[in-house]
């Protein structure tokens, strides 16, 4: 299975639907010594709960031109949030099972 594959599962949290995976996010690159560029490593996945679509980063709160598009593509995006790699339970080509009290984080990016 390929992370791509990911996109639009459902989300299940306690056996309830709680959203799509919209997105695999937050890439960390981790250098070993002479290396010049890093592996990456998935730190987490953005998980909208209507709509499985690519928000084109207007889910940053930091995008706001142009004003319009900032405006519809932040209402639909609200309640989305970001669930980090570790409190993924079970993910396959099903969908994806959070792990019971896993953390919702902002979508905004510092």
């Amino acid at each position: 299975m390929f992370l791509g594959d990911l996109i639009g599962a459902q989300v299940l949290q306690d056996g309830r639907k709680v959203g799509y995976v919209n997105d695999v996010r937050m890439f960390v690159p981790d250098r070993a010594d002479g290396q010049l560029v890093g592996t990456p490593v998935v730190h987490g996945i953005m998980v909208c709960p209507r709509r499985a679509s690519s928000f084109l980063g207007y889910e940053r709160n930091t995008m706001t031109q142009p004003r319009l598009l900032a405006a519809f593509f932040g209402w639909r995006t609200r309640g989305s949030f970001v669930v980090l790699w570790e409190d993924l339970q079970l993910w396959s080509e099903g969908g994806v099972e959070l792990r019971h009290g896993a953390v919702r984080w902002s979508t905004a990016l510092p």
